[in-house]
């Protein structure tokens, strides 16, 4: 197939992609409750004649194109769920949902998916391998993946390849981001509770302060990346979350709060989690309260396969030459758990540009994040030409 024939049969496909993708904008799902989006995957999957497995890991879908049980697999995995985030939009398709939205583009990813899977299913008889569309849920508490190799997700098929893309609104729309090696940062997310001794604001000396004391934390916490961690090994650490207290003239015995490290190099994700532990107990058992510090190991580092980048970086060439390809120099600290499926099979994730418009450049989490639909065109080629590529 020459590259005017797969965009002419991406073209036909991609008014309904775009379609799908505003409809699920407007219906969002948080992770784990990806039941709806789910079930409009699996029915559109075997609208396409597709094989499709449902509820792995939850609201998981997997959906085959068996064209020849003798040849290879190549896998392709899309994430469906949503942030909970207010969509600060005024388009038209804006989240229906009150503080949820597709913040981060998985509506994008899921259509993008579909897409592929319309165009290969109607090419199934000049399909050179079998394919595996992987639906996930729960990319954004970064168990999804993990659950679904956890249930046996691909059984008896050995993908030999899997490939993911992942919009990006610092890239121009329609381009495709590649990058030899790592992409992503390892991820870890914990919660941290404080006990002590609550009562008046005014006798704070009748007290165990667990508000001084969950500031004391944060800051020796955030002084963990700049002087226990090398620093030529990248790492951030970020509190996204404090709940506490009931009124301004009280001292509430309990408080608790949240967040996340990542990091590029094994040492200094040890080296995190340890310091960790040992500032919050230490600390709290210092003002006579007690602690609780649960951790979470979320995601490894993503690296991309160098040889399947290479080649697809020539499969694009060919088949994609109105997507401009952009080397990405640095890779992302933000974790991605299509790293897992990564740890046995070779693959590859790509950045799909879909900056446009100044509306289409929010960052990735913000409450206006949208994308330059024409950009999914980019992104449902890409798919396609990585199945069609015959090495």
């Amino acid at each position: 197939m020459n590259s005017l024939q797969l965009m002419a049969d991406v073209d036909a496909v991609l008014p309904e992609a775009v379609r799908i993708r505003r409809f699920l904008h407007q219906h969002p799902e948080l992770s784990g409750s990806e039941a709806n989006t789910s079930q409009l995957v699996a029915s559109a999957c075997r609208d396409m004649g597709l094989e499709v497995r449902e509820g792995i890991a939850g609201h998981g879908v997997l959906a085959t194109l068996c064209v020849d049980t003798k040849l290879p697999w190549i896998a392709l995995r899309g994430d469906m769920d949503a942030l909970p985030i207010q969509d600060g939009k005024q388009q038209a398709y804006a989240s229906r949902i009150a503080s949820v939205s597709h913040a981060c583009g998985h509506d994008a990813h899921t259509a993008i998916l579909l897409g592929a899977a319309s165009v290969l299913s109607k090419l199934r008889e000049s399909v050179s391998t079998n394919v595996a569309f992987v639906f996930q849920p729960a990319e954004e508490t970064c168990v999804g993946a993990a659950g679904m190799l956890r249930e046996q997700l691909f059984g008896d098929i050995r993908p030999q390849r899997i490939y993911a893309l992942h919009v990006s609104p610092y890239l121009p729309a329609g381009s495709i981001g590649l990058r030899e090696g790592a992409m992503c940062a390892a991820a870890d997310m914990f919660d941290v509770e404080l006990h002590g001794r609550g009562g008046h604001a005014a006798r704070p000396h009748e007290c165990i302060d667990v508000v001084l004391l969950a500031s004391q934390v944060i800051q020796a916490l955030h002084q963990i990346v700049g002087r226990r961690v090398n620093p030529l090994h990248p790492a951030v650490l970020t509190i996204g979350q404090i709940h506490g207290g009931h009124a301004a003239n009280v001292i509430p015995d309990h408080i608790s709060f949240s967040g996340t490290f990542r990091s590029l190099h094994p040492d200094a994700h040890e080296e995190i989690r340890s310091r960790m532990d040992h500032i919050i107990r230490q600390t709290a058992e210092a003002w006579g309260a007690t602690a609780r510090f649960t951790l979470r190991h979320a995601t490894p580092v993503l690296t991309n396969d160098a040889k399947l980048l290479a080649r697809a970086r020539s499969t694009f060439s060919t088949l994609l030459p109105d997507a401009p390809l952009i080397d990405i120099e640095e890779p992302s600290m933000g974790g991605e758990d299509f790293a897992e499926f990564l740890r046995d099979i070779p693959g590859c994730l790509f950045r799909l540009g879909t900056g446009g418009s100044p509306e289409t450049r929010y960052p990735l989490h913000h409450p206006n994040f949208d994308i330059e639909e024409s950009a999914m065109r980019s992104g449902i080629a890409a798919l396609v030409a990585l199945v069609l590529d015959k090495g």
